[in-house]
C-alpha cells in the first residue's frame, strides 16, 4: 500500500489550536456533492458551532445529503461548561439532568456569557437533506465528504478548541475511506502491513469489541527506543502499567500533559504521580489545554484520534484512532510538531515536581468515568 510518488494521503491538522480544522472543514462542506457524514461528541451552540452549522445548512439546501451521529452524554458537557448551551437541542428527562448538576460537582466553573439562539441548530435539525442519528457511549469524531476525504481526530465543535493543542488528521483518497467503513462495520480485521489503517471500539449486538487497547500496549511493549505522549486524560491501570513497564527496561518517555485539564484534572495528576515515582518518565507541562490524544512510538509509527487513556475511552466508548506507518512527510510532520510543543512546555525535574492532587476529587472524577 505505497502512496503515489511524492505524495502521502494523510496530512496533519495543527498550527494555531483548531483553526486550520475547522477552516478545512468549512472549505470541504463546501465543496460537498453528494454526502457528508459527521460524527461528533460536542458540538456546541458558540461562534464555530454556528459557522460550521451554516456551512452544513448551505450545503443540504444545494442538495447534499447530511448524516450527523451526535452523542447522548456528551450535552452534559455542551450544558455544564462554557456556555451551556447545545447546538442541537434535546429535551432532557429530569433524571438525567440530575445526573448533570451531581457531575458537574466535579467539572472547574467556566461559564462565559453570549447570545448566541437555537435559530441556526433548529434549521439543520429540520432540513430534510439532514438526518441526525443520537448515539450513546461515544466519543469518535470524524468528517468524510463524499466518500473520498475524511478528517479524523480529537478536536470537537466549539470555541475553546481554538486555544487548545490539538490535533486533526485529512485522509484523502476513497480506498482510505473505504477500508474505514470495512473496518468499522466489522468486515476485516487490522493489517501491520497498512500504511494507514483505522482501530476502532465498537459496540455491537454482542457486545464490545474493544481493540484500541491491546494494541495501545502492544506498541507501548515492542518500543525500542522512544515514545512520546500527548494525552488529555489518563488513568486506565493497564495502560499505566505498559508506560512504567517500557520506562523500565530503557526506552525514553516522554509525556506532554496539561498544566490545568477541563475535567479529570485530579485523577489525571494522581495517576500521573503514579507513573513518575515507578519509573523514570520526561514529564512537560503544557501552558494550554492538552486535548490530544497522540502517540508516537520509535518515531515510527503513530496512534491518535479520539481515544483517551482513560478508563471511559478504553473500557466503555465507541472510539476511532489512525494507526500510521510507513509515510515518512507525515511521520516529520508529526516528530516536528512534537518538538514545537516539548520546546513551548516547562520540563518536570523529578515526581516531587509534578502539581499535587485532591484525593477525594479524583475518586469522584473516577467513579464519573465509570458511570458515563
Amino acid at each position: 500500500m505505497t502512496a503515489t510518488a511524492g505524495t502521502e494521503p494523510i496530512r496533519l491538522l495543527a498550527g494555531e489550536g483548531a483553526t486550520p480544522t475547522f477552516d478545512r472543514v468549512e472549505e470541504l462542506l463546501a465543496k460537498a456533492e453528494r454526502s457528508v457524514e459527521i460524527f461528533m461528541f460536542v458540538w456546541r451552540n458558540d461562534e464555530i458551532g454556528n459557522r460550521l452549522g451554516r456551512a452544513v445548512l448551505a450545503a443540504a439546501r444545494r442538495g447534499v445529503r447530511i448524516r450527523i451521529k451526535k452523542d447522548v452524554a456528551a450535552v452534559m458537557y455542551e450544558r455544564i461548561e462554557m456556555n451551556r448551551k447545545s447546538f442541537f437541542h434535546l429535551p432532557l428527562s429530569t433524571l438525567r439532568r440530575w445526573k448533570f448538576r451531581v457531575f458537574g460537582l466535579t467539572f472547574p466553573d467556566t461559564y462565559v456569557e453570549d447570545d448566541f439562539d437555537d435559530e441556526v441548530g433548529a434549521a439543520v435539525m429540520s432540513h430534510p437533506n439532514v438526518e441526525i442519528d443520537w448515539v450513546h457511549h461515544t466519543h469518535t469524531k470524524y468528517y468524510i465528504f463524499d466518500e473520498r476525504v475524511m478528517l479524523t481526530g480529537s478536536i470537537n465543535v466549539e470555541d475553546r478548541h481554538r486555544g487548545y493543542q490539538d490535533y486533526m488528521f485529512e485522509i484523502a483518497g476513497e480506498e482510505h475511506v473505504r477500508r474505514f467503513r470495512e473496518r468499522d462495520a466489522g468486515l476485516v480485521g487490522l493489517d501491520s502491513e497498512r500504511e494507514i489503517d483505522f482501530l476502532l471500539n465498537r459496540i455491537t449486538p454482542a457486545g464490545h469489541e474493544l481493540e484500541i487497547k491491546p494494541r495501545m500496549i502492544a506498541a507501548l511493549d515492542e518500543a525500542v527506543e522512544s515514545v512520546y505522549i500527548e494525552m488529555a486524560y489518563i488513568g486506565d491501570p493497564d495502560l499505566s502499567q505498559a508506560i512504567v513497564n517500557a520506562a523500565g527496561r530503557g526506552v525514553e518517555i516522554t509525556m506532554l500533559f496539561s498544566r490545568e485539564a477541563n475535567i479529570g484534572d485530579d485523577l489525571n495528576w494522581r495517576t500521573l504521580h503514579r507513573i513518575c515515582r515507578r519509573a523514570p518518565v520526561q514529564v512537560v507541562i503544557a501552558d494550554k489545554m492538552v486535548h490530544s490524544k497522540l502517540m508516537l512510538i520509535d518515531n515510527r509509527q503513530v496512534i491518535a484520534g479520539s481515544a483517551n487513556l482513560s478508563v471511559f475511552s478504553m473500557s466503555k466508548a465507541v472510539e476511532l484512532d489512525v494507526v500510521v506507518r510507513g509515510l515518512p512527510r507525515f511521520l516529520e510532520s508529526v516528530q516536528a510538531e512534537s518538538r514545537r510543543r516539548i520546546a513551548e512546555g516547562h520540563p518536570v525535574e523529578s515526581p516531587d515536581g509534578l502539581k499535587p492532587y485532591n484525593r477525594v476529587m479524583a475518586g469522584l472524577q473516577q467513579l464519573h468515568q465509570w458511570l458515563t
